[in-house]
């Protein structure tokens, strides 16, 4: 007898080769794992998750949910406790309705941490669906009915009325699988503040820290396992403190920093250590800016060489150059010009030693670019916004650039050429980034670089920069 050819349980058609260990197939994984322009609801939204949901195909969900996250069957049923590789198995072949018992789907919904409002496309049969819509939304009558046919009871309803994140749920036993996809999250989440900015998903990473946080407080696991949980929660910590920087989250960002150096100081690992002081160097810099205050700037010296301190023996290039950049900041924040260039020399022969093996992950946005940015950061402090606006052209001509780190020098170059004295290519160059921030990009980061722009703006009555900064800063809720 033949064997019955499996199909992509995404989008319906693809054939899947009996050699494809992946849930999708290939176009749907590409789909899955890199959303886009969509902002997300929650870390493994995507339009086929969406429309697996509208359709109410739960097989579905669940491949989808395993191909985004990485996961294998085994993996998804240690994350729901009580399950095992055969249920998972059978639901994703449509052999059993488990989840079609509202409970047991919470339940799931609570074992990845995914909100309720994720659900909303399941209520409403509509991938497109959003809280205010649901909001508004008569869930009485044809709609209860339709429900019904779907093969649910009405307690579905309240996914609607409340589409709040439930509270964090913890295994009794944290294993090798809830590591995997705490680590999946954070890559995704990483991948998506590429695109975002930390508005967006500052939420959803500080649920996973807390997660990550309570499972090293709460569960039980081997010391294997606990070591790496450790480590994996002061990633998040850092990463949750950075999106809480760009977000203009200053206080929280600070407090995310100080539990992440915290967790690194009971690890023993200078890479993440020297993470941990290089984003609060970052931060000092960025507070002296704002606020004029140089004793952070000096703060920022003293994160510096905190971090140079426990990578002396780390032989990663990207790293050493970073630490030299964090300097050169700092060192343009005190005016001390010599310094400035020194650091940013060195920054360059660093980068020029080529990739490392021992290059940490989260220092590969470290290249000439970056190096360039931070040159023509310098350059506006230190009093030459010319010099600094040709720079910031080098780097903007770099076709690489993530979205969200090109709508911050966009406004940087803004910044420049206002202080330059040409307000008319000022306010040009900020209308660029503006149709973006808050509807693409939510970086409050770099809104606040263009309030200087507007101001301007305001006295040339340039109304429809104006127009668009407020509506970008209510977006954004900034003051």
């Amino acid at each position: 007898m033949a064997s019955t050819a499996r199909v992509c349980p995404s989008c319906r058609i693809t054939v899947l080769s009996r050699y494809n260990a992946e849930p999708l197939c290939a176009a749907c994984l590409r789909s899955v794992r890199d959303p886009g322009a969509l902002v997300p609801t929650w870390m493994w939204d995507s339009p086929p998750m969406r429309r697996a949901l509208a359709r109410a195909d739960l097989g579905a969900f669940l491949a989808i949910l395993r191909g985004a996250a990485g996961l294998s069957q085994m993996d998804l049923a240690h994350l729901v406790e009580g399950w095992s590789q055969s249920t998972v198995s059978l639901i994703e072949n449509g052999r059993r309705a488990t989840l079609y018992d509202v409970r047991e789907l919470l339940r799931v919904a609570d074992a990845v941490d995914m909100p309720r409002q994720a659900l909303l496309p399941l209520v409403f049969g509509d991938p497109g669906v959003t809280v205010e819509e649901a909001d508004n939304a008569d869930l009485t009558g044809d709609a209860l009915a339709d429900l019904d046919r779907r093969s649910f009871n009405t307690m579905t309803a309240g996914l609607a009325a409340g589409a709040l994140a439930p509270m964090i749920r913890i295994p009794d036993r944290a294993d090798a699988a809830h590591l995997r996809y705490l680590r999946a999250g954070l890559a995704r989440l990483r991948n998506r503040d590429h695109d975002v900015g930390g508005g967006a998903i500052v939420r959803q990473a500080a649920r996973q820290f807390s997660r990550a946080r309570r499972m090293l407080d709460e569960s039980d696991y081997t010391e294997t396992i606990g070591r790496q949980l450790l480590a994996v929660a002061a990633e998040l910590a850092i990463f949750t403190g950075w999106l809480a920087y760009d977000a203009g989250q200053q206080q929280l960002a600070r407090r995310l920093y100080s539990e992440a150096e915290l967790l690194t100081g009971s690890i023993g690992d200078g890479q993440l250590s020297a993470h941990v002081y290089l984003n609060l160097a970052m931060q000092s810099t960025y507070l002296a800016r704002v606020g004029t205050a140089r004793g952070m700037a000096r703060e920022a010296l003293r994160f510096t060489a905190q971090a140079a301190e426990t990578a002396r023996h780390e032989p990663s290039p990207r790293l050493h150059a970073l630490i030299a950049l964090r300097g050169a900041a700092a060192h343009a924040q005190l005016r001390d010009e010599i310094a400035f260039r020194s650091a940013i020399g060195q920054a360059r022969r660093e980068l020029d030693r080529g990739a490392h093996p021992f290059d940490p992950p989260w220092c590969g946005f470290v290249d000439h670019t970056e190096v360039t940015g931070y040159d023509a950061d310098g350059r506006i402090w230190l009093g030459t916004p010319a010099r600094a606006a040709a720079l910031y052209g080098e780097v903007l001509a770099d076709r690489g650039l993530p979205r969200r780190n090109r709508a911050y020098y966009q406004a940087r170059l803004a910044g420049a050429l206002l202080d330059d004295g040409d307000r008319t290519e000022a306010i040009r160059q900020g209308l660029m980034v503006l149709p973006e921030l808050g509807e693409q990009v939510t970086s409050t980061r770099t809104l606040i670089e263009l309030r200087p722009v507007r101001a301007a703006a305001e006295q040339a009555a340039a109304a429809e920069f104006v127009t668009r900064f407020d509506a970008a800063a209510r977006s954004l809720s900034v003051a």
